[in-house]
């Protein structure tokens, strides 16, 4: 039974990493939604993420509505997932994956380590976004973020994709503000590697709650399940409005990516 009190969409999730008592304690913690967002992996073959791809869309997503939580995905080519070759192929299967109202964005993409490769590979999805008038997920990376972060907003100003089709996750204290300055949104990864709860709190109460998204990475390295469970009950103790906590809990996720 779901916590009656709590109304979360967990709006970046890796379920293929986590077993169903994982998914079961976060829908009794309040998961009522979650976006599932195309990951990295070891050896990233044109084949091997196309067969990524499917498994989200066709194993994982009816795997989280069967356990209680509505889902959709956002498929994309991660910078650590970039293939030697076939690139092109990767992103010209992705538009057929867009019909039918279950793949809601194109991510993550971005930067992690930076370089020519990464930049290129992030600029051809930010293309295809444009054409297809598609929702990005923007990866930030944990090392160097601030640096990285303002090359991203720079290759996202070139790109011509409206800023308000654009969602940079994993912001903290130092990046968050020029996210926002430019007119994106951010998303405020709840996550051992990313920020503690408390840090994310301080962030709601001093820049409010406008185009802040909370989601919690699960199924990405050792994360924590209840991250966006916790962070709502502290909000809520910090006597921010019900309204502000509902907000980037839930609604914020809900506008940006407008699920039916």
């Amino acid at each position: 039974m779901a916590n009656p009190l709590l109304h979360l969409f967990d709006a970046h999730l890796h379920p293929e990493a986590l077993n169903d008592q994982d998914l079961e304690s976060m829908r009794f913690f309040g998961v009522e939604r979650a976006l599932v967002v195309a990951h990295h992996l070891p050896e990233p073959t044109p084949k091997a993420l196309r067969k990524h791809f499917d498994d989200l869309v066709y194993r994982q997503l009816p795997r989280l509505e069967r356990l209680g939580i509505r889902a959709w995905a956002a498929l994309g080519v991660h910078p650590r997932c970039i293939p030697r070759r076939g690139l092109s192929e990767v992103l010209s299967s992705l538009p057929d994956y867009f019909r039918g109202g279950r793949v809601v964005a194109l991510g993550e993409t971005g930067l992690h380590a930076g370089g020519i490769e990464e930049e290129e590979a992030f600029l051809e999805q930010l293309a295809l976004a444009r054409q297809l008038k598609l929702k990005v997920v923007v990866h930030t990376p944990v090392h160097d973020k601030e640096r990285h972060t303002r090359r991203i907003l720079n290759l996202l100003r070139e790109s011509g994709v409206r800023p308000s089709r654009v969602l940079v996750d994993h912001a903290n204290g130092r990046t968050v503000r020029n996210i926002l300055g430019c007119g994106h949104w951010a998303g405020l990864t709840l996550h051992p590697e990313a920020l503690r709860a408390e840090r994310a709190v301080a962030l709601v109460r001093r820049l409010g709650s406008e185009r802040l998204v909370l989601n919690s990475d699960a199924g990405d390295g050792a994360g924590d399940i209840l991250g966006l469970a916790r962070v709502a009950n502290l909000l809520a103790k910090a006597k921010l409005s019900e309204r502000v906590v509902k907000r980037v809990a839930h609604d914020n996720a809900a506008r940006f990516y407008r699920p039916r």
